[in-house]
This record gives structure tokens, C-alpha cells and sequence, in this order.
């Protein structure tokens, strides 16, 4: 759906960009040809195939357990050994051929099967009593194949495998070192594929794997999960969204000096430019579920949260890097209203968590706040946070519908007072705009 937008945009400004001598019109004609030949359409047969792929290796699943008991035991691990290794070696056929994409079809069906003749082999071996054990052992197999082989789709296996492990290991409270140091370990390999073989599918994964072993680190010292536990990870989530919205924009900044590295290359930039989309919107799903649950959440919830060693460092990484953008882009408009947007969720995160009852005060900085984010997608053509933003806000005004309704009065004063709010945050950001673009035009001439 972005790229659609994104094509969209680039026609519109193209004609704008001919039209003022800007580019060339043979040269914007091959851009918007390159456009149209790269769109959706050319992913779609890797898409069906994708499907293809998993139907198969489930059909091979389901075939093996029909005649479990028909088929000896040698036979059957035997079976499964060749359907890996048959799988990679067609991986490796592929991709000597130059056809990436079959070679990672190939490997996510080994990977697969992998997974499939682990479910059905390690029944024998007791497998259903070890869960955590049995998805550990897929993500260290599927981990391999991402690496050696290069594959997108065997990291999103190892990626799931490893959320599972996070959520079906030791109760909370019974976390050794050990266990601490495998969930570090495989966070790390799972983070660095994309930045060497880059593509979105496995920087979600990657992202989202980062987050549950977060919020596993945040509750690992909780006895149970009360609402000191859950002030604790709805602040630490927000903190660590706004630290990585923050970086990632400072990470943008950074001149490229051309260097053949895996943090001088594309795969870092992306890697931000996901963090950054996934980060706002977990930081907005912050403010709301902090607004809507309010009055679920005690008194005490904040210094407890703030007691999180994670959570109190990542609050003033997230202050820091603050700064640091605002110092290195101080005359761009789309950095500082980044920041502003990025402040409002936390103040507004945070006097819910202090002041549950207050519901005046923690309303108006959400509304503040989603109004911010859509401000910030906007200047910074992020249209996810744009498209984020504005869903935040129609959950916000819903939800404060239903609370005051009954009181007319009360209703009428409140969204009178955010419409003033509205006009003058449209009022300042306009005055901003003006500023800027007449700094732009300076600069220019």
C-alpha cells in the first residue's frame, strides 16, 4: 500500500520537476518506466510460489503421519535427512544460476520440512513434554539456513521459532543466565540477517522478535504478572519505540561515505526506516491502551515502572538522542516536530501512569500526541506514521465519546477546547512551514 502511495507521489512530483527544468524529460521518462517494471505485479508469481511451497511441505507433514505406523523408523528419518538435503542442494543449484528466488523457496521448503520431521520424529523422543525445547531447536536450524543459504524466508522461520521459545520457556521469575544469554544470542543473529540481506518481511520479523525479548527482559523480575508487571512494559515499550524512532532519524543524518560495509550499506537504513515505522506505532499503541486502561492501573504503577533499570536507561537514551537530533537538524522542521511527537507520547504515556484519575490532562496530551505523529508523517513522508497517527486519534475521540457521554456540557467544553488546541498547533506549524521554506530559499540563492 506505501509503495503505492509512494508511486503516486513520485508521478505527481515528477511532472512538477520537468515542468521547473529540474530533471529532464528522457530522464524522468525512464524513471517512471523503472517504477512501473519494478511494481507489485513482479512479486506476485514469488508470492503464489511462497504458498506453493508451504502447501508442500505440509502435504509431505501430513503424508509421513498418515502412515506413521506403515513406514519403519529408519525409513522414515531417513526420508526426511533427503528431503533437507535434496532441498538445499536444488537451493544451491538456484542460486549458482542467479535465481535468488527460487533458492530461497527452496531452502524455506528444507526449513520447513525440517520443521515438520522435528514435530513428527520428536514425538518419539517426548517431545510435547519440551515445547520451548523443540522451537529453540527449529530456530538454531532455521538461523543456519538463513545464514549459509542467504534466505529471507528461513529467517522469518527462525524468527517465529524464537518468539515461541521467548513465551514457552521457564516461568517468569525462574530465568537463569544461561537462557538469558541464548535469548541475547539469537536477537543478535536475527537483527544482523537483515542488514546483510536485506528485506522487509525479515526485518518485521527481526523487529518483532526484538520486542517480545524485550518485554520478556522487562517482566523476567516480576513474580507474576500484576500491574506493576504491566506499567512496567507499557512504559519500557514506549521508551524503547521513542529511542528507536529518535536513532533511526539520526541515523538518516548520517553522511554516506561509500564504503563496502554492512553498516555503511543499504541494510542499516532500511533496518531503521522499519524501526522507526513499527516503533510509532507501538508507541501510539501505548498512549491509548495507557488512556483506555487507566483507571486499571495503580497509583504507585509509575515509580515502579521508573524502578526498571531497562526502562529508566532507555528513557534517557531516548532524552538524548533528543537532543542529538535536534542539535544535528535544528533548522529542519520535520526533526523537531519528530521530537515533539515523540515527547507528547511519552508525557502522555507517563502522566497516565502518575495521575490515573486524571483523565483531563492525559486526554488532551493524546490527542496532542496522535495529532503530533500525523503532523510528523507528513513532514517526513512517512506515511505509515501519518496513516498511524490518524487511526490513534479516531480511537482517542471514540473512546472519549463513550466516557463523557451523558454530559453534554462536558463534551461541549471538552472538544471545544481541543478544537482551539487544533487551530493553534495548525496556526504554529504553519508559521513554521513558512520559516523554513524561506530558509530553504536562502540557501538556494
Amino acid at each position: 500500500m506505501f509503495d503505492q502511495i509512494y508511486a503516486r507521489r513520485l508521478k505527481a512530483d515528477m511532472e512538477t520537476w520537468v515542468a521547473n527544468g529540474w530533471v529532464a524529460p528522457e530522464g524522468a521518462t525512464r524513471i517512471l518506466a523503472s517504477l512501473a517494471a519494478g511494481d507489485g505485479r513482479s512479486r506476485l508469481p514469488m508470492a503464489l510460489a511462497g504458498i506453493g511451497v508451504v502447501c508442500m511441505a505440509l502435504a509431505l507433514a501430513a503424508f509421513i503421519a498418515a502412515n506413521w505406523d506403515a513406514i519403519p523408523r529408519a525409513l522414515k528419518l531417513a526420508g526426511i535427512a533427503l528431503a533437507v538435503l535434496l532441498s538445499h542442494g536444488a537451493a544451491a543449484w538456484a542460486a549458482d544460476a542467479g535465481r535468488r528466488g527460487i533458492a530461497d523457496l527452496a531452502t524455506a521448503f528444507a526449513t520447513l520440512v525440517f520443521v515438520g520431521g522435528l514435530a513428527l520424529v520428536g514425538q518419539i523422543f517426548h517431545l510435547p513434554q519440551d515445547w520451548a525445547g523443540g522451537a529453540l531447536l527449529v530456530c538454531l536450524g532455521a538461523i543456519a539456513a538463513a545464514w549459509l543459504a542467504g534466505s529471507r524466508a528461513a529467517l522469518v522461520v527462525a524468527a517465529v521459532a524464537a518468539i515461541q521459545w521467548q513465551t514457552m520457556r521457564s516461568e517468569l521469575g525462574a530465568e537463569t543466565l544461561v537462557e538469558g544469554l541464548i535469548g541475547f544470542a539469537l536477537l543478535a543473529a536475527v537483527l544482523a540477517h537483515p542488514l546483510v540481506h536485506p528485506a522487509r518481511l525479515s526485518r518485521w520479523a527481526a523487529l518483532s522478535l526484538l520486542y517480545v525479548t524485550f518485554g520478556r527482559w522487562i517482566v523476567e523480575g516480576a513474580d507474576r504478572l500484576d500491574d506493576a508487571a504491566l506499567a512496567a512494559a507499557l512504559l519500557g515499550f514506549a521508551a524503547l519505540s521513542a529511542a528507536l524512532v529518535v536513532f533511526g532519524a539520526l541515523l538518516e543524518r548520517r553522511p554516506r561515505d561509500g564504503r563496502a560495509s554492512v553498516f555503511a550499506g543499504p541494510g542499516l537504513l532500511l533496518l531503521a526506516r522499519s524501526a522507526q515505522e513499527l516503533a510509532m506505532a507501538v508507541l501510539l499503541l501505548a498512549v491509548v491502551v495507557a488512556l483506555v486502561g487507566i483507571s486499571e492501573i495503580g497509583e504507585a504503577s509509575l515509580g515502579t515502572a521508573l524502578a526498571a533499570p531497562a526502562v529508566a536507561l532507555l528513557l534517557v537514551a531516548a532524552v538524548l538522542g533528543s537532543g542529538m537530533l535536534l542539535a544535528a537538524g535544528a533548522r529542519e522542521a520535520r526533526h523537531r516536530l519528530t521530537v515533539g511527537a515523540v515527547a507528547a507520547c511519552l508525557a502522555a504515556v507517563l502522566v497516565s501512569l502518575a495521575a490515573p484519575q486524571a483523565m483531563i490532562p492525559a486526554a488532551a496530551l493524546a490527542l496532542g500526541a496522535t495529532v503530533a505523529v500525523s503532523m510528523a508523517g507528513i513532514l517526513a513522508h512517512v506515511s505509515a506514521w501519518t496513516l498511524g497517527g490518524h487511526i490513534a486519534l479516531t480511537v482517542v475521540v471514540l473512546w472519549l465519546l463513550s466516557v463523557t457521554i451523558g454530559t453534554l456540557l462536558g463534551q461541549a467544553v471538552f472538544f471545544l477546547v481541543a478544537g482551539l488546541v487544533l487551530i493553534a498547533m495548525a496556526l504554529v506549524t504553519a508559521r513554521s512551514l513558512r520559516r523554513a521554506a524561506a530558509r530553504r530559499q536562502e540557501d538556494v540563492s
